[in-house]
Formats: structure tokens, sequence, C-alpha cells
């Protein structure tokens, strides 16, 4: 059997190649208006399913959270409010619950330009979610947003770079400017963290 040559080789890839999607760095270089949504493969529909259970988790710890802190005060207003006026660590634990429907809400954004083929976007949001997260020192929602942050990682191959030159300074904080309220949130949070702990 004779050998093939590299340009025989490359001749048969190329047929085979023919109906191969476009690869994440060229869909990536292309302008936003242009980018095809990504197909609704078995892979896709788990992420989606990741997404939705991540958010409906963060819906959850405000009120498991309510909860708490209301059996914490006996089960009544004045109880309630006594108990967070003695534990300053509790009221800024609370403020930190409340904060995850919001952060449920933006990951909503997140995921809708991801489909949509944005995923310089959606990498970038989730990185700047993660930090608010630690900074509110919630552990579910650092959780959260790095599974889904590990699970999309692989699908916007080059993205996050071609996202930052096509954006420049002024476009990546309009498209970060959620995930910036949840960091300045955050970052409330951990200070009055740090200022109990001084006390």
């Amino acid at each position: 059997m004779a050998k093939t040559s590299r340009a025989q080789a490359a001749a048969r890839g190329t047929k085979l190649d023919a109906d191969r999607e476009v690869t994440a760095v060229a869909k990536a270089a292309e302008p936003r208006s242009e980018r095809r949504a990504r197909p609704q493969s078995k892979y896709e529909r788990r992420t989606g399913k990741i997404f939705t259970t991540v958010q409906a988790v963060l819906v959850v710890v405000p009120v498991a959270m309510i909860g708490y802190v209301w059996l914490a005060g006996g089960g009544t207003m004045d109880g309630l409010r006594e108990a967070m006026a003695q534990n300053p660590t509790l009221t800024v634990s609370f403020i930190s619950a409340m904060c995850q429907p919001l952060i449920a809400w933006l990951l909503k954004f997140v995921r809708e330009h991801y489909l949509a083929g944005d995923g310089g976007y959606a990498a970038a949001n989730l990185i700047g979610l993660i930090c608010g997260e630690l900074m509110l020192q919630n552990a579910v929602g650092v959780v959260g947003c790095a599974l889904v942050l590990w699970r999309i990682w692989r699908r916007v191959n080059g993205e996050l770079t071609a996202w930052k030159a096509e954006r420049r300074l002024g476009g990546m904080l309009a498209d970060l400017s959620g995930a910036l309220v949840v960091c300045a949130l955050g970052a409330l949070c951990a200070f009055a963290t740090w200022r109990i702990s001084m006390a």
C-alpha cells in the first residue's frame, strides 16, 4: 500500500471538513452582529440546566437567610430587629444574601449572550461575578458561578481575547456594569466584616 503524500492528506481533510462548524477563534473574530447562535447540542442543553439550577439556588439563598434570621429573633419582628442589632455579622450576612437574586438575574443575561455566540461577554461577567461573590463571602454563589464558567470555558476559547480587543475599555465597562455593581456591594460587605472583626 503506497504512502499518501501530504497534499493528498490535506485534500482529503478539506473534503471531510466541508460541513464542519466555524471554530471558536474564527467566530470570536466576527463582529457581534454577525455571530451565530450556538447550536443546541446535548452539551448545550445540559449547560442550560446548570445555569437554571444555579439561578434557582441563588434565589433560594435569601429566603433561607430570612428564615434563619427570623428564627434567631424568636419569630417576631422585634426579636428580628434585636438579633440584627446585637449581631452586626448577621446583618452583613443578611445583606449578602439579599444580593443573590441580583446575581441570578445577571446570570440570565450571561446565558443569553453565551447562547448568542458572545462568549467573551459571558466569561468576563462570570469572572466578575465570582470576584463579587468572594467579597460577599457567599460560598454557594462562588461555587455556582465557577461551575458555570468551567462548563462554558472550552466553548469560548479565544472569544474573551476578541471581546477585549473589540469592546475596548468603555465597552468592557458597559458590558461588566452589573458585575461591577456586585463587586462594589461585595467590597462594602467585606469592609464591614473587616471593621467588625477589628472591633
